[in-house]
Parts: structure tokens; C-alpha cells; sequence
């Protein structure tokens, strides 16, 4: 019984870091925009969300926008946002990984030295990890 106890309480603990959403988007790649996504989805090797800003709400991610990532051996992984701003991929990539860069309308910028895949694990409010607050554009 106590071990039953101390398993839903570390499933509850993951479920909260995911952004334990109740809501029609659980369980697809429109859930939890800017939240820890690596947390709770193990399978995928890179994944985050674009917003417009630094400090922009969790309901406005960009949908479109490009995301460019370099692992190890220099091989770029080119993802888009979906309608939620949320990009993810399984695919594998040497670690560590090299740079990322966001594309919109032909204007590209370079974030370098990101060192994990979960990107929203630092790019979150508040801004942790020295992280300049979300991924997002100029």
C-alpha cells in the first residue's frame, strides 16, 4: 500500500510538470504550450514552444515558424510550430547539441549552445538556466 501511495504521488508530480491540462488538448501535440515537455514525453529528443515574446502567456504560441536545431555532427533537424507554437521531434540527435535557430518570414535567429533538448525547461517564466525568459522572435 505504500508503495502504491509513493508511485501516484511521483505520477502526480509528473503529470503537474507537464501542465497537468484537463482540457480537449490533453494527450496531443497542441497540449501544455511552454511547459517542461521532455518531463513527461520521454520519447522526444527536442521540443519547446515559440511565442512573440520574451514574457508572452502560454496560450499565445506562434503557429509556422521554423525551428532549426544542429546536433554534435553538424546535422540540422528542421521542425514547425504548430497551431499551438509547440515543435517536437523523435528523431535522433547526437548530444550535445550544437545551436537552434528560429525562422520567420526569412528572418533567422541563432541561439547557440543550447545544452538539452527540452528547450521550455529554461525558456519558461520565470526564465531559469540563463535563459533570456521563452523562445520567441524579434
Amino acid at each position: 500500500m505504500k508503495l502504491f501511495a509513493i508511485l501516484a504521488a511521483i505520477g502526480l508530480v509528473f503529470c503537474l510538470a507537464c501542465g497537468g491540462h484537463d482540457d480537449d488538448d490533453k494527450n496531443n501535440e497542441l497540449m501544455a504550450p511552454g511547459q517542461n515537455c521532455l518531463a513527461c514525453h520521454g520519447s522526444f529528443r527536442v521540443a519547446g514552444t515559440v511565442f512573440g515574446s520574451a514574457t508572452a502567456d502560454s496560450g499565445s504560441g506562434l503557429a509556422g515558424i521554423t525551428v532549426i536545431i544542429t546536433d554534435a555532427n553538424q546535422v540540422d533537424t528542421t521542425l514547425t510550430t504548430n497551431a499551438a507554437g509547440n515543435f517536437f521531434t523523435t528523431a535522433p540527435l547526437a548530444l550535445p547539441l550544437k545551436k537552434a535557430a528560429v525562422v520567420r518570414n526569412g528572418t533567422r535567429t541563432e541561439m547557440t549552445g543550447p545544452p538539452v533538448g527540452d528547450c521550455n525547461r529554461c525558456h519558461t517564466l520565470p526564465a531559469t538556466g540563463g535563459a533570456s525568459g521563452r523562445i520567441h522572435l524579434p
